[in-house]
């Protein structure tokens, strides 16, 4: 994405001119901005597959057992190149090295994950903390490269820098402890109610650190969605929980695609069928009804499910503005909106007792302890009486419309 590689050559430029020497400011800059957009070049290799070229994306390229070794040979080919810059060899080496490592770490922070430890099979970090696009991040490093550029040697080049960087990560931070307070919040609350296998992602909507959607997948194979608003004086937190249709996928458990999904998605990967084909997708990205990546990995045949060959990967959603400030609606709110076509309507989880000051009580379909609604109870029609849940949203809206993360 292009806004996201402007974000990395910001970072690169300022890393690499706070620490080049200030003669070589301007220099530093040019390079230092080079260096940042580097590691993202795989994306210009053909791995071979759907699946090969989602996941192996940021793999090598975004390896620290790799990326010293690059950075070093490149700093010798800069020694080589320039011999103004040796007289400083040694932080001309510090700069190279943290232009690229700043890079990987920053893209672990974001919810696509990064392979920082490749060739290990450990999976992708991804801590997920911040957008991968965020002016908040962003404008602080565009303001200290383009003052840097202007004063160049002078001494205020180098406060410009600081402050940028400064600025920049300690919002960095801001974010990790946001989403940790969050997340300790979901996950006290389901252990309360007896879901302490639960998997719970939390990751802000695009463009800020102010709402957070929450997403929750359950080893029965469902997950539920939901948004928190640190704008709210008193947050509370309801989820919709939608089929994950795991049945659609165990034909398929064993084939290579759908295990290196899951394994990169880290288990928040669901399944639809779209005419007759069996569509995995990553839960992470995107809302629901408009996820970013989805692919077709098996198809029926003959009454079975069946691996296709070769894998697809379907369409990205179409950005949609009126979705996003949808979205900013309905977690202002903390809980769904009945003015926000976002996801089809799904019957709301059987609150146990009142709604607490933080969220709503949360049971899964069929893991409730309390007896099932009857039908004819006020607020029950027969359909969630049989799913064991009350409904509580509207169940006349339309299709969401569709958006790119």
């Amino acid at each position: 994405m292009l806004v996201d590689s402007v974000t990395q050559l910001l970072l690169g430029a300022a890393v690499t001119a706070a620490s080049a020497p200030p003669r070589h400011r301007r220099v530093a800059l040019l390079v230092g901005g080079a260096l940042g957009t580097l590691p993202d070049l795989d994306v210009f290799v053909d791995f071979g597959g759907a699946v090969e070229n989602f996941t192996y994306h940021r793999g090598f390229t975004h390896s620290l057992f790799v990326l010293p070794w690059v950075g070093l040979l490149l700093w010798a080919l800069f020694q080589w190149a320039w011999r103004e810059a040796r007289p400083d060899r040694w932080r001309w080496l510090g700069a190279f090295q943290l232009a690229l490592v700043t890079h990987v770490l920053l893209d672990a922070f974001t919810v696509y994950g990064t392979q920082l430890f490749w060739p290990l099979s450990t999976p992708p970090v991804s801590i997920g903390s911040i957008f991968i696009i965020d002016p908040a991040y962003t404008l602080p490093l565009l303001v200290g490269v383009i003052l840097a550029a202007i004063l160049g040697a002078k001494p205020h080049a180098g406060f410009w820098l600081g402050a940028g960087l400064l600025l920049s990560q300690a919002y960095l931070a801001w974010t990790w402890i946001a989403q940790r307070e969050i997340r300790a919040a979901v996950v006290a609350d389901l252990v309360d109610e007896g879901l302490p296998d639960a998997k719970v992602l939390v990751t802000p909507v695009p463009f800020t650190s102010l709402f957070w959607r929450i997403v929750v997948a359950y080893p029965s194979g469902d997950y539920a969605e939901g948004y928190w608003s640190l704008l709210d004086p008193k947050p509370s937190l309801r989820l919709l929980i939608h089929p994950g249709h795991p049945e659609l996928l165990a034909p398929l458990a064993d084939t290579w695609p759908v295990r290196r999904l899951r394994w990169f998605s880290h288990g928040f990967l669901a399944a639809e069928e779209v005419d007759g084909r069996i569509v995995a997708k990553d839960l992470r990205m995107g809302v629901e009804g408009a996820y970013v990546f989805r692919f077709a990995v098996g198809e029926r045949r003959d009454g079975a499910i069946v691996p296709l060959e070769p894998v697809e990967q379907l369409p990205w959603p179409r950005r949609d503005w009126a979705t996003i400030s949808a979205i900013w609606q309905r977690a202002r709110e903390g809980q769904p909106s009945p003015h926000a076509d976002i996801g089809a309507p799904q019957a709301m989880p059987f609150p146990l007792g009142p709604p607490m000051d933080r969220f709503s009580p949360l049971i899964v379909p069929g893991a409730a302890p309390r007896p099932a609604p009857a039908r004819g109870d006020p607020g029950v029609d027969e359909v969630s009486a049989d799913a064991n849940v009350d409904v509580s949203a509207s169940t006349d809206a339309a299709s969401p419309p569709d958006m790119e993360e």
